[in-house]
């Protein structure tokens, strides 16, 4: 930010040393027209220093420009009121002017000779410095626009940067809950039926799960090996209810350290239980992996029981919905998540690329 404001005022002084190269040079050229005896080092030295009376005058400029701002609300009450401040500004510049030109043109000072140059000076320059005051006001007001643009379009990056995250938690907040009322309703159903030491191993499980969830709640992506753990743990809840569940976890070690959305695969699996397995007998299958292809990490998770075509147009639940708003979110169009029926059963994978940096 200073070293962005040093910049301007670099920037701005620049302008008016350029200003005095131009005008003392064309002085010059015009003194040796008229067989001056002026030479081009004192003229740049009296259009230096006029010049940089401007400079000095800038910052007062800016100050104005910012307190009486010219926009659609107070257009025209602004512009007279920098008309009015020009007038006076531009008659002190022209006084400062006669001084300067009094002391290093005829080397003293008489009022005779200020009236004199300040009257050549107001009828040959007012207008030329009057217009001056207003391009520095034009400046300042377009500096002040950007730094407001740029300050807004900060802002409005925080801003979505908070909405995303809060879209995000919100999502994960609702699958959290969603997992949790049926794993109590599993344990209330396993208590019914007289199997306490069942279900109070059930509890332990859950407890160790949530355990694992609160530790990398905070985290958006974790490793691939995390995320297949709390699936892990999720399944060990399920096999105390179903038995015969068959689970098979089969991914690359190569894969482990990949970073992944957390608690992408639970939803998909607790889908697959639901919808799936519980659907169909002798239904038990379950398996999860990865594949990595041309920087696209592919997770799936099949499951035996009814095809997508037996039931028709499968409502995906709010975890499946969830998890392709959070893929959409977190990856855009590089995030996909598809449903299939294969073999006997339902596939779904999900895409996930690796160059990102989130």
């Amino acid at each position: 930010m200073i070293l962005r404001q040093n910049r301007t005022k670099i920037a701005i002084y620049l302008i008016w040393v350029v200003a005095a190269l131009f005008t003392s040079t064309q002085l010059y050229l015009k003194t040796l027209q008229a067989n001056g005896t002026d030479s081009w080092a004192k003229l740049f030295v009296i259009q230096f220093v006029v010049w940089n009376i401007w400079g000095g005058l800038s910052p007062l400029i800016f100050w104005l420009g910012k307190r009486f701002r010219i926009d659609r609300h107070t257009y025209y009450r602004g512009l007279f009121i920098h008309i009015v401040f020009a007038v006076i500004i531009v008659l002190a510049y022209l006084a400062i002017y006669s001084i300067v030109w009094n002391f290093f043109g005829i080397g003293s000072f008489s009022w005779q000779a200020f009236t004199t140059f300040f009257k050549v000076f107001f009828l040959n320059l007012f207008h030329w410095h009057f217009f001056i005051y207003m391009a520095i006001i034009g400046l300042a007001h377009a500096i002040e626009y950007q730094r407001e643009l740029k300050q807004q379009q900060q802002e409005s990056i925080e801003l979505e940067r908070a909405l995303f995250k809060s879209e995000l938690d919100m999502l994960k907040a609702q699958l959290s809950p969603h997992f949790l009322f049926n794993t109590i309703n599993n344990v209330v159903g396993t208590i019914e039926q007289g199997k306490n030491n069942v279900a109070s191993r059930m509890l332990i499980r859950l407890g160790e799960f949530l355990r694992m969830c609160l530790e990398e709640s905070k985290h958006k992506l974790i490793p691939l090996k995390k995320e297949l753990d709390y699936v892990r743990k999720y399944l060990e809840i399920e096999q105390f209810r179903n038995t015969d569940l068959e689970v098979i976890i089969g991914s690359k070690k190569e894969h482990h350290t990949i970073m992944v959305p957390s608690f992408i695969l639970q939803p998909i699996v607790e889908n697959a239980i639901k919808h799936g397995i519980s659907k169909k007998e002798n239904a038990n299958r379950i398996e999860i992996g990865s594949s990595l292809k041309e920087g696209i990490l592919t997770l799936f998770v099949y499951n035996e029981g009814p095809s997508l075509v037996s039931e028709g147009n499968r409502n995906k639940g709010i975890g499946l919905e969830n998890t392709m708003t959070r893929l959409n979110k977190l990856y855009g169009t590089e995030g996909h998540l598809e449903l299939f029926s294969i073999n006997d059963g339902v596939m779904v994978e999900v895409q996930i690329p690796m160059d990102n940096s989130l």
